[in-house]
């Protein structure tokens, strides 16, 4: 998979490690019932984990799937080779070079 933008880490790791950590320093005061306080929490939040990534892959899936199929998910080789940059958007206002086929700006 090409993430990109890293949002897999940023929003898929960092969220599950979020889900996780309550389980282990889940505070009573605050409502928490982690591990690191004799609690039991750890075992509901690692489920908790389970049933998001099930949840996720489900609905991702009922999206990306027909997308795939009709495909809609891959740009034209075309498209690949010029750049998203210069078929999309306005690289001539973006860049002050001539690195993408476009006049520089002064």
């Amino acid at each position: 998979i090409d993430d990109v933008v890293d949002a897999f880490s940023v929003h898929g790791a960092c969220g599950l490690w979020g889900v996780i950590a309550v389980g282990f320093l889940g505070d009573p005061e605050a409502g928490g019932n982690g591990i690191f306080y004799q609690g039991n929490q750890l075992g509901t939040q690692v489920f908790a984990v389970f049933i998001i990534i099930l949840w996720t892959s489900f609905f991702c899936s009922l999206v990306l799937v027909p997308l795939k199929l009709g495909g809609l998910l891959r740009l034209s080789d075309d498209f690949q080779d010029k750049g998203a940059d210069v078929m999309e958007h306005s690289p001539s206002k973006a860049y002050k070079d001539n690195r993408h086929g476009t006049e520089a700006q002064s």
